[in-house]
């Protein structure tokens, strides 16, 4: 998985994806890097390709970033081989560039963050809330990232 450059999103719309086997969260920035938006969870089936297409399109995006859950030891899990294929055929579909990056803990610090928030136990709990907030904490890190290089 290759570092994600400065000037491959500079000045671009983002979309990061948090894939998961029912559902994708979703989560957009501006131009300038410096709101980051949740956007409905997208249903994980035969469309979600299209879906994230569609939605990418109509939002003006440079760049779609998908999390992808890397191991330290280079191991290749289930999981991982279905976000790779996910990639592929978006890469297939998509006529705006498609990267991807390492979205380890992302879930874990999606959490936290929804805790330090003050966010409520039950409003936690909710389907795909999590995975909204951890789509949001991938393309944070990407952001961060980027603009250390």
């Amino acid at each position: 998985m290759n570092k994600i450059s400065r000037e491959l999103i500079q000045g671009k719309r983002l979309m990061a994806l948090d894939y998961g086997v029912s559902r994708t969260g979703v989560a957009v920035c501006d131009e300038m890097h410096i709101v980051v938006s949740l956007r409905p969870l997208i249903n994980t089936d035969d469309m979600v390709v299209s879906r994230v297409v569609d939605q990418a399109l109509k939002e003006g995006i440079g760049v779609i970033i998908v999390g992808v859950p890397l191991h330290h030891d280079g191991r290749v899990t289930p999981i991982i081989e279905t976000i790779q294929h996910f990639v592929a055929a978006l890469r297939a579909s998509s006529p705006i560039p498609v990267v991807t990056a390492d979205e380890a803990f992302s879930t874990q610090d999606a959490r936290a963050m929804m805790v330090h928030s003050g966010m409520k136990k039950k409003k936690r709990q909710t389907k795909g809330v999590k995975d909204q907030v951890a789509a949001a904490v991938i393309l944070k890190r990407v952001i961060d990232e980027a603009s250390m290089r």
